[in-house]
């Protein structure tokens, strides 16, 4: 009935039906699966969202209002219904469709958020800037709305009873996987309270608009008798809900009611993530949270692995799960536990593993004062999000040189998640701390090595690792322990190279391959420097390249020529440099890590 490519803006939603957006919505969420199918993406966030974002655009005029969309992944229905559908084949790809709000892309991706929990505090400040020109609303999630900055700006909001902002909470029980802390338990109060429901769905059928908003406070008084302690109206807003964000009808004409309020307003909104599409309705892990291209009969992925290929992410979780058979220590993560791959060990041990929810800074400070209570702390979370924390890794952790293990994955290029992901901050930022220990495994073994040796450091030790997958046979890893020392991994004369990670495999195929005369070290340890291993290389006086995947600021490259080394080339990031989205090899070769150039790099220090 709908041809989605044919979409230039919403202004077609206002002569259709309730039956006729329902049609909509269905064929809206048979685009998603498909196309995310063949692109990969945020697919289940998505196909929850279909009804609300459609009546967002029913009821409020789109060039009037600013719709700010908390964490870019909940943003897809928007993009289809601001003129974008046609281009959804080449979503996530290089010099495609973002698969996050992207400013450039439209004038109604108002706020570019990779990151969640911000899109209450810009609401405000948009609110301040323009005055009453346009109409505000933030959609946040139930997972987002836990995080610190999203309460610090609901207690600014809640104060400017002269402004009308609407937020709508999009609770969906889900974060990545299912939402949890005491917040989340206080919304199953808010959602099982059948009676305040079914007297609402009364009081809104047999009476008009203006009545109902008349009587809302009276609901309220009866409401505060049944059910106390609404967080909400604590802090000052009107509170409304939970609606069912699911059906058109009734999400139209909750927010049709809201619309002219008056004082900030909070609508609670129940969807289904995952909605439409069984496999994904049944996932309670987050496995259709964000996906690779996949078979849409069975749900997996297109490209399947071999038995004895795995990520760096399974890697560290396999680590952990068998050195916690020989210590006892905690996992601490910040809803990652599934891109963390630690399904299996909360099962195995439930008790040793503490998802905060997204809430990285009191993670870190959470891990510090087990530190201080006298227990071992593992913090497992992405590079990306590890930067919100920067605070209190500083001060809670490494300025009171506290031995915490802190695990950074998803460290250098990311890929399709774009600018807002890229892991190549994470050696700047911990370079700037004190006491800190930077490592970076090469392989299996070392993940192994240096997980167990950091449990014997007297200092925070940060292990860094990439999103890729590797040959690893896990029936053959054993427990070991490896030095915080460099390795020389090949003897030349004529030039030094140094690298950390799996690119060294790559690097050391290379130099095989073309006969290259160069010196091939193992630099693990990025802080501090092994010196002494670094002092027998600078004896050698010969030229040094380092190829990183990092930026130059606080690199190796960088320590390096503060040490003295002046002969010196670096593959590296500009600090100013705004890596985009595409395929992790595609970045890389536009930016000096292909084969031909590092072979060029090495050729020309030879010469």
């Amino acid at each position: 009935m709908f041809d989605l490519n044919q979409i230039e803006n919403p202004e077609f939603l206002a002569n259709l039906s309730f039956k006729e957006k329902e049609v909509l919505a269905s064929e809206i969420r048979q685009f998603l699966i498909e196309n995310i199918a063949k692109t990969g993406g945020h697919l289940a966030s998505n196909l929850g969202i279909v009804e609300l974002s459609i009546a967002l655009y029913s009821v409020f005029d789109y060039k009037n209002t600013n719709i700010l969309y908390d964490v870019g992944h909940q943003s897809y229905v928007h993009k289809i219904l601001t003129g974008r559908a046609k281009n959804f084949k080449t979503l996530r790809q290089k010099n495609g469709l973002s698969g996050y709000i992207k400013r450039e892309e439209s004038p109604y991706d108002i706020f570019e958020s990779g990151h969640s929990s911000t899109s209450i505090s810009a609401l405000a400040g948009l609110m301040l800037a323009e005055g009453d020109k346009k109409k505000n609303i933030a959609v946040i999630g139930d997972a987002s709305i836990v995080n610190g900055i999203s309460f610090e700006a609901l207690n600014y909001l809640g104060t400017l009873k002269d402004k009308s902002p609407l937020i709508i909470l999009n609770d969906n029980k889900m974060g990545i996987s299912k939402s949890v802390g005491s917040l989340n338990q206080a919304f199953d109060k808010l959602r099982s309270k059948k009676l305040i429901i079914k007297l609402k769905k009364v009081l809104n059928n047999l009476l008009p608009k203006f009545l109902t908003n008349s009587f809302h406070r009276f609901k309220r008084a009866i409401k505060g008798y049944i059910q106390h302690d609404n967080i909400f109206e604590d802090l000052g807003f009107d509170y409304y809900g939970p609606v069912d964000g699911n059906n058109i009808k009734t999400i139209t004409k909750a927010l049709e009611r809201v619309k002219d309020v008056e004082g900030p307003v909070i609508l609670h909104v129940l969807t289904e993530k995952g909605k439409g599409y069984s496999l994904a309705e049944q996932d309670d892990i987050g496995n259709f949270h964000g996906v690779e291209p996949f078979d849409i009969k069975t749900g997996k992925p297109l490209k399947q692995k071999l038995n004895n290929i795995h990520s760096f992410s399974e890697i560290v979780a396999e680590s952990l799960l068998q050195l916690r058979a020989v210590r006892d220590f905690y996992i601490i993560t910040p809803a990652m536990k599934v891109g963390a791959k630690l399904e299996y060990f909360s099962k195995r041990y439930p008790d040793s593993l503490i998802d905060v929810g997204i809430a990285e800074e009191h993670a870190a400070v959470l891990a510090a004062g087990i530190v201080l209570g006298g227990k071992k702390a593992v913090l497992l979370m992405y590079s990306t999000f590890s930067q919100r924390a920067y605070d209190f890794f500083l001060n809670d952790i490494c300025r009171e040189d506290l031995p915490v293990i802190i695990g950074i994955d998803r460290a250098g290029v990311v890929g399709r998640d774009g600018p807002t992901h890229q892991g190549i901050y994470d050696v700047a930022m911990f370079s700037s701390m004190p006491n800190v220990i930077i490592l970076s495994p090469r392989n299996a073994k070392e993940v192994m090595g240096l997980f167990n040796s950091a449990f014997d450091a007297n200092h925070p030790v940060v292990i860094r690792y990439p999103r890729k997958e590797i040959i690893s046979n896990f029936s053959e890893m054993t427990i070991c322990k490896t030095p915080f020392k460099w390795e020389i991994m090949r003897k030349g004369s004529k030039a030094i190279v140094l690298a950390y990670g799996p690119i060294l495999d790559f690097l050391d195929e290379i130099i095989v391959n073309n006969d290259l005369d160069v010196t091939l070290v193992n630099a693990r340890v990025i802080k501090p420097l092994d010196y002494e291993c670094l002092d027998e290389l600078k004896a050698l006086n010969k030229p040094f390249l380092t190829i990183e995947e990092v930026v130059v600021t606080s690199s190796l490259y960088e320590k390096l020529k503060v040490y003295g080394i002046t002969n010196i080339k670096g593959i590296n990031f500009n600090v100013d440099t705004i890596i985009p989205q595409g395929g992790i090899d595609e970045i890389l070769n536009d930016y000096g890590f292909s084969k031909d150039n590092i072979i060029k790099e090495i050729k020309s220090l030879c010469d």
